[in-house]
């Protein structure tokens, strides 16, 4: 059977993906709702003072929805060591290279357009070199000093919610650390993107709709490498979703292929058919 070249919303797909690991997220370390979207939209709003646009603004809007995809692999390894609630209460500043590390392998699978080298990797450090990878401002690249500053601005804002008196705070927030945990042309970008009015709709879901009407969607057609590759992506983070669930994904899936090969089927051709509905 003739498989024809796949059309994938590699957007779309990312952001389903920022769901699920929401989904997670809140179950294990209380992480609110739509956190990765609202990350992604911050970030999107931010690119606007350096007029990212087109590839570059997708791939931007790609790596903040997807900036803890490895959170959940890092929580499944320690739970084999320690309690949830452990793990909740000791997320350490120590501790988050790892997921960092983690990450930056995870989304080389997936195919960007432009360079996003360490945007996940550093996406933690802080402007004056006291993150886990002790990197200053000007050896961390622009993605990722954006995505660390919508991160942290969505977690304070959904502490409470993105209300006045929060927007206040985030402002005196920002200058506070501004050269500290933030370098000042992030801090401008997002005093640019944002005044209190726009800050609010955060607390509601009309950002989402703004943020798939700023990021560049089409399908793109990709071959059968790049797919396999897309798949293997989600793949690992269900599996880590639990100890039961650990590589079953990925092992129900090269179990049959080897008896789709023994009993005499083309297995790739197989692979592709099954990718094909997938992805439909």
């Amino acid at each position: 059977m003739k498989v024809e070249p796949l059309s994938i919303d590699i957007v779309g797909l990312v952001g389903a993906c920022s769901y699920a690991l929401d989904c997670i997220e809140a179950e294990l370390v209380n992480v609110k709702n739509k956190h990765g979207k609202r990350v992604a939209y911050i970030s999107v709003r931010m690119a606007e003072y350096w007029s990212i646009k087109s590839d570059a603004l997708q791939d931007l809007a790609m790596c903040a929805l997807l900036h803890d995809n490895a959170l959940t692999q890092y929580i499944s390894e320690e739970l084999q060591n320690h309690s949830d609630v452990y793990i909740k209460n000791n997320l350490s500043e120590e501790k988050k290279h790892l997921h960092c590390i983690y990450g930056e392998k995870n989304i080389s699978k997936l195919p960007f357009k432009t360079d996003v080298s360490n945007a996940i990797l550093y996406h933690h450090e802080h402007a004056d070199g006291t993150g886990p990878f002790q990197k200053t401002w000007r050896e961390i690249p622009l993605f990722a000093r954006i995505i660390h500053l919508a991160d942290m601005i969505d977690i304070i804002g959904n502490s409470k919610d993105f209300n006045g008196q929060r927007w206040n705070f985030i402002c005196q927030y920002l200058s506070k650390n501004k050269d500290r945990l933030f370098d000042s042309e992030c801090v401008n970008a997002f005093r640019h993107a944002f005044t209190k009015e726009s800050f609010m709709c955060l607390s509601d879901d009309s950002f989402e709709t703004n943020l798939w009407g700023i990021i560049p969607r089409k399908k793109q057609v990709f071959d059968w490498e790049t797919c396999k590759n897309v798949a293997d992506f989600f793949a690992n983070i269900i599996d880590y979703k639990s100890s039961f669930t650990s590589r079953h994904s990925v092992g129900v899936a090269e179990k049959a292929s080897l008896l789709a090969n023994y009993m005499g089927f083309n297995t790739i051709n197989i692979q592709k058919n099954v990718f094909s509905w997938c992805f439909a």
